[in-house]
Order: structure tokens, then C-alpha cells, then sequence
């Protein structure tokens, strides 16, 4: 009776589940799912996915059909993002000789998470269960991985930048660039597309809604004050990036700076896992953004009056960004490979480093002004700010021998780890906090503004 009661749950949860058949990829390519990835022999698809997005790669390996650039190994890594619904079957077939996934009705276009969509294809069961030993299942274990690392991105996130078919689908190829990147080149004087082989696009073309390309927001961290300021307005928005951060969630994000979190994390996993390139330069913006904006870590009573002040960021508080930032953050390194940063990012982590080194003045300093703040409006966010600063800094130097040092208020311990990576000059902290004197020379002494 066991066994019988056995079956039928498992019958039930065959039959409740969403998968994911793809067909046509060669023996010897390499498939993947949601940061793992695997060689394929007898491989048809995935099974039991839960619902929520998942993210799913393919190289293929070269056969008689390979066009001649690919002679040996396994071809560009080529990604699908979609959000499951739940009892969803999704059926996709890899050309080789196109270099691309082949389905009916593949027209890409723009739209808003709730628009109009195609009726998923019914695969029948008997169809799916004669797959069941081809099939890879999706385990508890990549969920727990993967979940940490997708908290904010929605399908309107998708939607807005990779694009989605008519099927709830948003493709994505490694060498696929950004709008940023066309602009720059626009700009240059070049005529070069980014990406796969695509029509040329002239100089005067601003149709840029024909080309497949990752619409990150846009901002240019370089030049981060507002129109015509000038003088110490300038110079201290130059410095400050809350200006450039405030005005870019209110006029492109609809002022929702969870689709700014968003961004940072689909840029993580397209540039860790798709090897996309481009959106390791998304990446390292917006990361530099959220850690250079110090007057938003700021009491908003404490913050010097903004003009023009385009966003509720600069005059409410914005604790909650810095909150999420952090634990995110935190879950993008415990994802990571011990070895990442040696291997493959040898000069990313002295980036992130500087960065937070940023953050860490700006938090010390704020600090200064919560002090006195016990009990009023924000008090007990920044001290969960605090928290995960502390839990951001236990994961940085155990897995990566990452000194951050300490803010004020922190209950955490002094991070002296023997890592493999990098050390600080043990004079900059004191056992309970940073030594914000010493952090007034050197690397992070004012500087002038050349305008």
C-alpha cells in the first residue's frame, strides 16, 4: 500500500511540475541551469522545475553542420530566461548550422510583464515520462543556490532589458552587447555592430529598437551631476553619486530602485555564467554607484538640501537600498568559486574592493549622525545596515580573505584573516572602527575636479 501511495505522489508531482524539453544538441555540448552546468550525452531537457525564473545555457559542440569559425570545442554560450508559471512545458530546438534555438513564432518584440501571451504547447505525458531517463532533474539543492541570487528580478525587469518573445522567452548570447556599447561605438564614428553577424547600422540610425541588445539603465557614472550645475553643486555630485543614482531610478525605474537591485543581479549572472562581457561593465557601474552615494546613508535631516532633488531618494530615506544592497551582495560572493577572482577576474576584486572601501567611509560617517538618533524614524533600519554589513564582511574574508574592516556601531568581530587574497595596512582600523583620519589620506584623500 506504501509503494502504491508512493507512486500516486510521485504520479502528482510528475504532473504538477513545468519542464523544459530542448532537442538538438550535439553529444560533448555543454548545458546548464540556474549556476550549474554539465557536459551532455543522453540529454533531452529538465524536469520537476519549481516556479519562479530560471536560467538556462547551452554550448553546442561542433559537428559536420558547424559553420567553419567554430573548429573545436564547444561554440558561444547562448542563454533563455523565463519565468515558470507553474505545469508548464516548454519545447525548444538548437539549429547547429544557425547558431541559434529554432521554434515557430520567435519574432522578438518588447512589452510590459503583463501583456498578451501565446498558449503554451501541450506536451502530453506519455511523451514526457518516454523522456523521463533523459530528462535532468531540478534539485533542492540548486534551488537553495540560485534563489539568493534572482530576489529581484521580475519579468518586467526581463521584459525591459533582454526582451521577451511571444512565449515569455528572453534570449541572451555571450557576445550580445549593450545599448551602452552602441552608443559609445555611434559615437566613435563606427558603423560595427555588437553581438551576432546583424545588419550594419549607419551613423543616423536611431532605430534602435531592431537590434538585440541588453537596455540596462543608462547613465553615465563619469558625469553624475545634474545639467548646468556648476561651481560646488558640481564638484559635489561629482564626487557624490546619490545625485546621479536618485535621478536615474526616477526617470528611467519609475522610481522603484528594487529594478535598480534588479539590474545589478541580472548583470551578475549573464556576465558569471553567460560569460557576457558587457554586462560585467553594467556590473561594475552600478555596483560603484550604490557604494559612492554617501549623502543617501545620511539621516535625511543631516542631508545638505538638493537642487534639483528629481528623487524621493535624496529627501526620504533610503536605508533599505544600502539593506538589500548588502545582502545581495554577500549571496553573489558566496555563490562564487573560491578561485573566481585568481582565475578568471584577476583585477575585479581590487575594483569591488576600492568600491566598498567608499562605502565604508560613507557608513562610518553616517554613523556619526544614527548615533544620536535612537528611536526616531530610520533608526532601527540602519541598524540592520550595520547588521549586514557585518555579515557582508564575515563572508568576504572567509571566503575570500577580504579584509572591510568595521563601522561604527558594528558587534562583529575584528576580520584578521590569513586569506589568500588581499590584506589591509593593519594601521587603518582600530579594534571597533574605521580610523576615519587615515581614511583622509592616501587613495581616499579629497581630490580636485577637473572640469
Amino acid at each position: 500500500m506504501a509503494s502504491t501511495d508512493q507512486q500516486l505522489v510521485a504520479q502528482e508531482r510528475f504532473a504538477s511540475q513545468s519542464f523544459l524539453v530542448l532537442t538538438g544538441l550535439p553529444k560533448g555540448s555543454e548545458f546548464g541551469l540556474d549556476g550549474r552546468i554539465w557536459s551532455v550525452d543522453s540529454f533531452s531537457g529538465v524536469k520537476l522545475l519549481p516556479t519562479g525564473l530560471h536560467f538556462f545555457l547551452f554550448s553546442a559542440a561542433p559537428t559536420n553542420e558547424t559553420p567553419e569559425t567554430l573548429s573545436s570545442g564547444v561554440g558561444v554560450r547562448h542563454g533563455l530566461l523565463r519565468f515558470f508559471k507553474g505545469q508548464e512545458t516548454v519545447v525548444e530546438e538548437w539549429d547547429n548550422k544557425r547558431e541559434q534555438l529554432v521554434s515557430e513564432s520567435r519574432t522578438k518584440r518588447r512589452r510590459t510583464a503583463d501583456g498578451e501571451r501565446e498558449e503554451p504547447i501541450v506536451v502530453s505525458q506519455e511523451y514526457l515520462k518516454g523522456l523521463d531517463a533523459e530528462l535532468a532533474p531540478y534539485s533542492d539543492e540548486i534551488e537553495k543556490g540560485w534563489k539568493p541570487l534572482t530576489s529581484f528580478i521580475s519579468e518586467a525587469t526581463l521584459a525591459r532589458v533582454v526582451g521577451l518573445d511571444e512565449r515569455g522567452n528572453a534570449s541572451v548570447d555571450a557576445v550580445m552587447g549593450t545599448l551602452a556599447d552602441e552608443k559609445e561605438l555611434k559615437a566613435a564614428g563606427g558603423k560595427q555592430t555588437w553581438g551576432k553577424v546583424r545588419e550594419v547600422v549607419e551613423e543616423d540610425d536611431d532605430d534602435d529598437e531592431e537590434l538585440e541588445l541588453l537596455r540596462y539603465v543608462a547613465m553615465d557614472a563619469k558625469r553624475s551631476w545634474p545639467e548646468g550645475a556648476v561651481g560646488e553643486e558640481l564638484s559635489r555630485w561629482s564626487k557624490d553619486k546619490s545625485w546621479c543614482l536618485s535621478n536615474a531610478v526616477e526617470s528611467q525605474l519609475d522610481g522603484d530602485v528594487k529594478e535598480l537591485l534588479a539590474e545589478l543581479q541580472l548583470a551578475f549572472i549573464l556576465f558569471t555564467l553567460l560569460h557576457n562581457f558587457s554586462s560585467l561593465t553594467t556590473y561594475k557601474t552600478l555596483f560603484s554607484l550604490v557604494c559612492r552615494s554617501s549623502s543617501l546613508v545620511l539621516p535625511t535631516t543631516s542631508r545638505r538640501p538638493s537642487s534639483p532633488a528629481l528623487s524621493q531618494l535624496l529627501t526620504t530615506s533610503s536605508l533599505p537600498l544600502f539593506a538589500s544592497f548588502l545582502t545581495l551582495f554577500a549571496s553573489q560572493l558566496t555563490f562564487l568559486d573560491p578561485l573566481f577572482f585568481s582565475d578568471q577576474m584577476p583585477s575585479l576584486d581590487f575594483y569591488l574592493l576600492e568600491e566598498l572601501d567608499a562605502l565604508t567611509s560613507s557608513l562610518s560617517d553616517a554613523a556619526t549622525e544614527w548615533s544620536t538618533r535612537e528611536g526616531e524614524e530610520g533608526y532601527e533600519v540602519w541598524r540592520e545596515v550595520v547588521k549586514r554589513w557585518d555579515a557582508l564582511a564575515n563572508v568576504a574574508v572567509e571566503k575570500f580573505g577580504w579584509e572591510l574592516g568595521m563601522i561604527k556601531g558594528s558587534r562583529g568581530r575584528k576580520h584578521g584573516y590569513e586569506g589568500q587574497q588581499i590584506k589591509r595596512d593593519p594601521g587603518v582600523y582600530s579594534d571597533d572602527e574605521v580610523d576615519l583620519d587615515d581614511l583622509e589620506e592616501g587613495e581616499d584623500a579629497p581630490v580636485i575636479v577637473e572640469l
